[in-house]
């Protein structure tokens, strides 16, 4: 949300490189230390603001081992650590979350990031003994879009016990499929598309185009899973992740060039990379290296090709 109060950034003019977000915290490979994943996930947060990343994103996930369970919360931390990235949730799941605790939630969050704040809301859902223990909340979230439409309506001061968001923001809607593109922009939010999930890009790009003819003010992004290293055999290894469809296996350059291409085939507005090298020291240089290459100018880039890698 601009200071006008639109949801909606205003769309540069000429020719420039598309942004390039980060989707951090989601390591959610076996063994190691939840206090070891967010100490390498926050040094990457800082890392992203220090190079130039135009968005950090922060997922929702609950079982033993993952360090993201409250994006909101980590939101509200990193905008206080932050100046110029924008901070968001992708996502918040509405299906499990409380629409007026949220709603709070949202307003201190947007207050910490200080007119950085993206809110991301999705459909996903939990499982195994979460999904047992939170039955009643997933009950409640069966209507999700109904969820959101509350969560919405009451950080615009919809209840006369919560305090309205007064700093600007912006909404997102983050699926892979077409009801939450629907969701976004019948709610004219922006939406994400996530290729990590769905990996189809004709799929996407048709769910793009459909949103753009329902929200032509809205912004578009399609997230891709990535992993960089010169090393093939480390990141070929890295990049077998259950639940997850790695999108490129390569070195940075290669990373970079696919982010571009999947840009190109859908027409999003701009990308998100989450990269997931298993060893800290790689995951941080890899982040350096493939915004190094996704900015670098299309000649140098198709001159630079590396080989190897998987697609």
């Amino acid at each position: 949300m601009r200071d006008d109060g639109s949801p909606f950034e205003e769309r540069p003019t000429g020719p420039r490189t598309p942004p390039l977000g980060l989707l951090e915290y989601l390591d959610l490979a076996e063994g190691g230390s939840v206090r070891d994943k967010r100490d390498t996930a926050f040094a990457a947060a800082l890392l992203a603001e220090r190079r130039g990343y135009e968005r950090l994103w922060l997922p929702e996930h609950h079982a033993r081992g993952v360090p993201s369970t409250n994006p909101l919360l980590m939101a509200a931390v990193l905008g206080s650590h932050t100046e110029r990235i924008r901070v968001g949730t992708a996502v918040t799941l509405a299906r499990i979350r409380n629409p007026y605790l949220t709603a709070e939630d949202i307003a201190s969050a947007a207050h910490f990031c200080s007119g950085r704040l993206d809110v991301g809301f999705g459909r996903g859902d939990v499982s195994g003994r979460a999904a047992d223990d939170l039955f009643d909340e997933r009950r409640r979230g069966d209507d999700v879009g109904a969820v959101v439409d509350r969560v919405v309506d009451l950080i615009r001061g919809g209840a006369d016990w919560i305090d309205p968001v007064d700093r600007p923001f912006q909404l997102w809607s983050h699926g892979a499929g077409t009801r939450s593109a629907h969701i976004a922009a019948r709610t004219g939010m922006n939406y994400c598309h996530a290729l990590f999930f769905a990996p189809d890009v004709d799929a996407c790009a048709a769910t793009l185009e459909t949103y753009r003819g329902a929200c032509p003010e809205g912004r578009t992004a399609v997230a891709l899973a990535v992993v960089a290293n010169d090393d093939p055999a480390v990141a070929e290894a890295d990049g077998l992740r259950g639940g997850v469809r790695v999108g490129r296996v390569g070195t940075a350059r290669e990373c970079a060039e696919a982010v571009h291409a999947a840009i190109e085939a859908t027409g999003a507005d701009e990308a998100v990379i989450t990269e997931l090298s298993t060893d800290p020291d790689d995951h941080l240089r890899a982040l350096a290296e493939i915004l190094e290459a996704f900015r670098a100018p299309p000649a140098h880039r198709e001159n630079g090709k590396d080989g190897g890698g998987r697609s």
